[in-house]
């Protein structure tokens, strides 16, 4: 994704607006699915972890 510098007075079209909001929701969609994976790794790796300890005891 690009870098937008926005200066103190600048305003967007209508169609510039549209277009970064829709690309704004892309890749929010990118990063929540990626979150889920991450949360799911994370999920696994606890499970497994309590897994070995109940092992140890």
């Amino acid at each position: 994704m690009g870098f937008i510098k926005f200066t103190k007075g600048a305003s967007l079209s209508d169609k510039d607006r549209k277009a970064l909001q829709k690309l704004l929701g892309a890749e929010k969609k990118k990063l929540q699915s990626a979150l889920k994976d991450v949360d799911a790794s994370i999920s696994m790796l606890g499970s497994s972890k309590k897994a070995k300890k109940k092992k140890k005891k």
